[in-house]
């Protein structure tokens, strides 16, 4: 049995690797027949086989130093590719948050700026802001230098801040009040009066700067500089007007017919301003009110004159149309007794029985042949039927008589009337004379006591008459007033 020897390489020279499996059976082990010993390798194989390790060792360091190299290259660019993309990253973040704060900052201007026309056009529109800064620049600027042309030194500053400055104020507690449908009245009076001022101030402090020259001059220059001042507060007046007027929800047609109601019935409006605050009825609803109270009729009907002035008009007209071209008083009296025919009751019943007592039923009045047209809603006109109620004869009828007025009225020519007026005189100079008498007497002063409305209730007279006779009276004791 022998051993089976593996050769091994150490340093490029096979060497025989120690027996395995001695004691092993095989069932071809005595069949196989020694080995020989290789030969031991000379010198020159050995270093041929040394340099042929070495180079293989080279190449495969070689191999892993490029290896090495180009992982070390990927690496770097792996590397310098996200510091790329991360330095791109970072200014994109960098280009947004510019942007975004940009866009912030532009809409904070746009903010800022839209609050700034806002605040600005509360009261007065943009187009109307140069006339008011002009009109305030004006006003300050001649005020100052009027104030220190008079003297008043580092104080003549002070002036514009008080006086325009006060305007300012009012002015926009005044647009507070309109807006916020507050009372404002005395607001828009105190803004008035305190431009007034400021423009009084501004007027004459040029006036007098200027009349050491020409007073024509000056004169003009005071005026331009007054009336410049007040055109902000004009300008400023009118806006306040339009917006009180779109405050209040009036159509611009409502809040012209007010003010011409306001103009042509001053008196009436007055009235209806006071039902509707005592009443806290609208102003419409207090108007219709007053307007029925003064006319007789509500607004759209035919008032208490309408009637009457149809009526007087139907008349003549009638006794126009039955004029036969005569004159003379007696036939004038005679044809108005019968233009108007007296209507009569009809009977209902039988004419046979006079003693019975029939049912009689009223004629309606007769109306007048034209319609009257009178206002109505909507600005329309509403046709009325006037009533013509009968005249069996006219009021006053004169007589053919050929006796005179002044015969048949003396109106106080004959000597009974001025004897009966001389006596009412004398009366009411007794009763004036007791009456100053009995102030006298409580110790009065007669310059004062008794008033001209005591003695004419006391005289029953005219103020006028009592004011003569209380003369007369007073001047019986030496007294005048």
């Amino acid at each position: 049995m022998t051993a089976v020897s593996i050769e091994k390489k150490v340093n490029g020279t096979p060497v025989a690797s120690p027996e395995l499996g001695e004691g092993r059976d095989h069932p071809d082990e005595e069949q196989q027949t020694p080995q020989p010993t290789p030969a031991a390798p000379s010198r020159r194989e050995e270093k041929r086989l040394d340099k042929s390790t070495d180079r293989a060792d080279a190449r495969l360091d070689k191999a892993q130093e490029r290896e090495e190299a180009r992982r070390d290259a990927d690496h770097k660019r792996e590397t310098k590719e996200k510091e790329r993309q991360a330095k791109a990253d970072r200014k994109a973040q960098q280009r947004a948050d510019k942007d975004k704060a940009r866009a912030k900052r532009r809409k904070e201007r746009r903010t800022a700026w839209t609050s700034l026309q806002t605040r600005l056009t509360h009261h007065m529109p943009m187009w109307g802001l140069p006339v008011v800064l002009v009109s305030l620049a004006v006003g300050a600027t001649g005020q100052a230098g009027a104030a220190s042309a008079a003297g008043m030194g580092w104080a003549s500053a002070g002036v514009p801040v008080l006086t325009e400055g006060m305007t300012l104020t009012l002015a926009g507690l005044t647009g507070q009040a309109i807006e916020q449908r507050r009372p404002y009245a005395w607001l828009m009076r105190a803004t008035w009066i305190t431009a007034a001022g400021a423009a009084t101030i501004n007027a004459l402090g040029h006036y007098i700067e200027g009349k050491t020259g020409d007073p024509q001059e000056a004169l003009y220059r005071a005026a331009m500089y007054g009336v410049a001042s007040m055109l902000g507060l004009v300008l400023w007046w009118v806006v306040m007007r339009s917006k009180r007027a779109a405050i209040s929800g009036k159509t611009a047609d409502e809040v012209a017919r007010w003010k011409r109601l306001g103009r042509r019935h001053p008196l009436l409006m007055r009235r209806a301003r006071r039902v509707a605050d005592n009443t806290g009825k609208s102003m419409a609803d207090a108007y219709a009110t007053v307007w029925e109270r003064a006319n007789g009729a509500r607004p759209g009907e035919p008032s208490i004159r309408e009637i009457r002035a149809s009526r007087r008009a139907a008349y003549r007209r009638r006794l126009a149309q039955s004029w036969d071209g005569r004159r003379g008083l007696r036939k004038q009296s005679e044809r108005a007794a019968a233009v108007v025919p007296v209507p009569q009751a009809d009977t209902v019943g039988t004419p046979e029985s006079a003693g019975s007592a029939g049912v009689r039923t009223p004629v309606q009045a007769p109306a007048l042949p034209v319609a009257l047209l009178v206002p109505g809603g909507q600005g329309g006109w509403v046709e009325h039927p006037v009533p013509v109620l009968p005249m069996t004869s006219p009021k006053r009828v004169r007589t053919g008589s050929d006796q005179s007025a002044t015969a048949r009225f003396p109106q106080g020519k004959d000597a009974v009337s001025k004897r009966v007026r001389k006596s009412v005189h004398d009366d009411r100079l007794n009763t004036v004379r007791a009456l100053v008498d009995s102030e006298a007497a409580r110790g009065c002063d007669l310059r004062k006591h008794p008033s001209n409305r005591a003695v004419a209730r006391a005289a029953g007279c005219r103020p006028g008459t009592a004011r003569e006779l209380l003369a007369t009276v007073l001047a019986e004791r030496g007294i005048t007033r």
